[in-house]
């Protein structure tokens, strides 16, 4: 036989045996990851209960009897779910940092959806945030209330929500 047959012989095993393969197994993983579905399945969750339990309970209480329907009180947030961040190199800097400023209550008039007034526990931020709180709100003109320990003073939510 002469050479070049047996050159042409082992080219055409050669692809046929090892570089179809290879293409027909890169193209078929690259399909499974394409359409693989993104969804994570979650087992052996459960919701845990939520109650609120000694002084909170009152504090609300008495915050949502104050209120009586003409605002909306939001608990638990963060500045960062009020404040809008413009675009930018560091965004997502200020998104962090805006998660760290802890608010308690956000009292949101029913009719307008403005912030008329934000209650802050004091141990619940640092000094910094705390003052960054206050700094921010201020320039927006929302009150902010201090209060240890869910202390309700009727008298002072009452006279900061008629400010």
């Amino acid at each position: 036989m002469n050479a070049s047959i047996i050159l042409n012989y082992a080219f055409v095993y050669f692809v046929l045996f090892l570089v179809v393969p290879f293409v027909l197994v890169t193209f078929t993983l690259t399909c499974i990851k394409f359409f693989k579905s993104s969804e994570q399945s979650i087992t052996n969750v459960k919701l845990r209960t939520y109650t609120l339990e000694g002084e909170p309970v009152g504090f609300v209480n008495k915050l949502n009897n104050l209120v009586n329907g003409k605002y909306n009180v939001l608990y638990g947030t963060t500045l960062d779910s009020i404040f809008d961040v413009d675009k930018g190199d560091s965004e997502e800097h200020a998104h962090h940092y805006l998660q760290s400023c802890h608010l308690d209550y956000v009292l949101v008039d029913n009719e307008s959806s403005a912030i008329k007034l934000v209650i802050t526990d004091p141990q619940h931020n640092s000094e910094e945030n705390s003052r960054y709180i206050d700094n921010a709100l201020a320039k927006m003109g929302v009150k902010v209330l201090h209060l240890a320990k869910n202390d309700c003073d009727e008298t002072l939510l009452r006279a900061s929500l008629a400010a």
